[in-house]
């Protein structure tokens, strides 16, 4: 079989339902529409398990170049091309089945939950373009060819968080996104100028065959243009995986419908920050800096986000800053050196994540779009599939011991001690993250399905379990969101059983990672596993999990006044408790010391330089010219009679002169 013809395929299959959708079928019946938009991801995973299964398991890279992007001439007479080319590897494979696997429950789960739009076909043109672009930023053989994707996610979403544009607050969080990812985007887009000044290539393997044959002293010679490359790269990660200073896009994004939460927010666009640092793993290691500042924003990012997540009352919101911070995680684990632990909890973050928003969705489906946990509780009874699913995907995002988010989880946390990059303040930091995802995860599940039911009469009455279409993809997430983690069981674990060698994802990553690991292991020494200390930091995790979880039961179960006494315990609304419900408070920030000055300079200019100067000269200008034309019109009028007056005119004035 043509492994080429299959890996061009993959990606075509998303933009021609794009364009089937957009273009096609714009009157067609809703059920048409989504069977055309769910095949056109459906048989991308389809073929994404034959390639990964087959020649990408057996240790080949399969790569295309489907024409020249970028073909230059030099000035020194030599040429630079950069082709339009795809590349499956272990790496870019796992993100494949991540993103069409998912992308393909959720569209199904899609056609029930939209099928009283008006539109539709635009919502699924808009989901199958996403797909597309993400597949280019994830199969891409080049930076441009990322970057084409990278931008084209960045659009999806503008599009897809902004599907309900008569709504103020939709268009606006869909513009805030937009801005807010163009920041982050200009770092990548420097990153790659600054890839060209030093390797003379965009391509990841060209620059990983150079960084592998270049000496120690180049790279000293080197070191701020390494740096600034690797910082430049992590602004861009800042923006398109919501990390600290850019995540603010993120929490607002919500107001989309629940799928692009679930697909965009969850499951794929915010993970590409995560993709992007594991592919250029080779040249960050080569950057101390750069490495502690991945760390430390990743660190900071998962505990600011999960503070904020401990006092949210809208279901979508909580998910949302829970997001943020496990992003958060995934990008620590990265700064410290364990990028195969990025990428498993990319994985798992990816199933438990898509199956709790699908699950939130599903209650603001039943519950005639009321989002309010406060007035939600005992759904578990009217919704048990909904329910129970959702409390299989706590119990992954916590890290409950032998579900999806245990493993990947902890084995961040060990390596954010004990990594090359390490530090004993990084897993502090991320263990107390990971006690607040416990509570407000515990909190927002007991409010929501336990307890009396705080449901008003009418919206309970005709309270009932959800389609299939909508309960069938939750039961899929759930059994992977237990089952998905056992890819990074630990290695103390498997020992116990049996298995000295490495987890299963590091093994499957190893080609892709071993040049890191190389020069990681050349700088800081050989890693060798602390059995005693990761029993250690694993108890202590697991412990913490197990009180808060309990903490969050004790004070929520017979409702939302339980965490009344806390609140006025944190000072109340006008206390610490107010400031955090108010995110800190960040958005005002932002607006008083960036965007208020920005239009304060920008009227000026806009008074002065455009109205007063460009708009001066446009307007005068002709101005001038038609009082000119006025005059030389009202003298040359051909009239015999004016022509005397104005010869005689003439001969007075000459005649006073002279005598004068």
């Amino acid at each position: 079989m043509n492994h080429e013809l299959l890996l061009a395929l993959i990606v075509a299959f998303p933009l021609a339902g794009a364009l089937i959708n957009g273009f096609l079928l714009r009157k067609a019946l809703r059920a048409l529409i989504t069977i055309v938009a769910t095949l056109m991801i459906a048989v991308p995973f389809a073929l994404g398990v034959m390639l990964v299964t087959g020649p990408v398991a057996a240790g080949e890279v399969v790569r295309v170049s489907l024409f020249d992007w970028l073909a230059l001439s030099l000035s020194d007479g030599g040429n630079f091309t950069v082709p339009f080319a795809l590349t499956v590897d272990r790496l870019s494979g796992t993100l494949l089945l991540i993103i069409t696997g998912v992308g393909s429950l959720i569209h199904i789960y899609a056609g029930e939950y939209m099928h009283h739009e008006e539109g539709v076909y635009r919502f699924f043109a808009y989901l199958n373009l996403f797909v597309f672009s993400m597949l280019c930023l994830a199969l891409g053989s080049n930076m441009l060819v990322t970057f084409l994707g990278w931008e084209g996610v960045g659009v999806c979403s503008y599009l897809l968080i902004g599907y309900w544009y008569t709504d103020e607050a939709n268009a606006r969080a869909g513009m805030k996104a937009f801005i807010a990812n163009r920041v982050g985007d200009l770092g990548f887009l420097i990153a790659m100028f600054l890839a060209v000044m030093l390797f003379g290539t965009l391509e990841y393997a060209d620059i990983a065959r150079q960084v592998a044959g270049l000496q120690a002293e180049w790279f000293v010679q080197n070191s701020v243009l390494i740096t600034a490359m690797g910082l430049c790269m992590l602004l861009g990660v800042t923006g398109k995986s919501a990390q600290l200073p850019l995540y603010i896009w993120l929490p607002d994004a919500m107001a989309g419908p629940t799928p692009v939460s679930a697909l965009i927010h969850a499951a794929t666009m915010v993970t590409s920050g995560i993709y992007l640092m594991s592919r250029m793993s080779f040249l960050l290691v080569h950057s101390d800096t750069v490495m502690m500042t991945i760390a430390t924003i990743g660190a900071l990012t998962a505990l600011f986000a999960a503070s904020i997540g401990l006092v949210q009352n809208d279901i979508k919101k909580v998910l949302a800053y829970s997001t943020v911070s496990q992003l958060g995680f995934m990008v620590l684990g990265c700064g410290v050196g364990a990028f195969e632990f990025g990428v498993a909890h990319l994985m798992t973050h990816a199933f438990f994540k898509a199956l709790l928003f699908l699950g939130a969705g599903s209650v603001i489906h039943a519950m005639h779009h009321e989002q309010d946990i406060r007035k939600m509780g005992g759904l578990i009874k009217k919704l048990p599939i909904t329910g129970w699913t959702f409390v299989i995907g706590t119990l992954a995002i916590i890290g409950f011991p032998g579900f999806a988010g245990f493993f990947s989880k902890d084995e961040i946390l060990y390596n954010a001690w004990a990594g090359p990059f390490g530090h004993p303040v990084f897993w502090a930091m991320g263990a107390l993250a990971a006690a607040f995802t416990s509570f407000y995860m515990v909190r927002l599940t007991v409010l929501t399905f336990f307890g009396k039911s705080r449901v008003d009469h009418h919206t309970e009455e005709h309270l009932h379990e959800n389609p299939l279409s909508m309960t069938g993809p939750l039961m899929v997430l759930a059994v992977l969101s237990i089952v998905g983690g056992y890819v990074a069981v630990p290695h103390v674990i498997a020992h116990l059983f049996g298995h000295d060698g490495d987890s299963a994802i590091v093994s499957w990553l190893a080609p892709v990672m071993e040049q890191a690991h190389a020069t990681m292991t050349a700088a800081h020494g050989a890693h060798e596993p602390n059995a005693g200390l990761e029993w250690g930091l694993m108890g202590a995790s697991t412990g913490i999990m197990l009180l808060m979880s309990l903490f969050a039961i004790t004070l929520y179960k017979n409702g939302p006044q339980g965490g009344d006494a806390l609140a006025k315990a944190a000072g109340g609304p006008k206390g610490l408790y107010g400031l955090v419900l108010d995110k800190w408070r960040i958005d005002e920030l932002y607006q008083a010391a960036i965007l208020d000055p920005l239009k304060k300079v920008g009227s000026f200019f806009y008074s002065f330089g455009d109205r007063t100067i460009i708009e001066g000269i446009v307007n005068e200008g002709p101005r001038g010219v038609y009082l000119l034309t006025t005059v030389v019109s009202d003298v040359q009028t051909g009239l015999l009679r004016n022509y005397l007056k104005v010869l005689f005119l003439g001969l007075v004035v000459l005649g006073v002169w002279v005598i004068w």
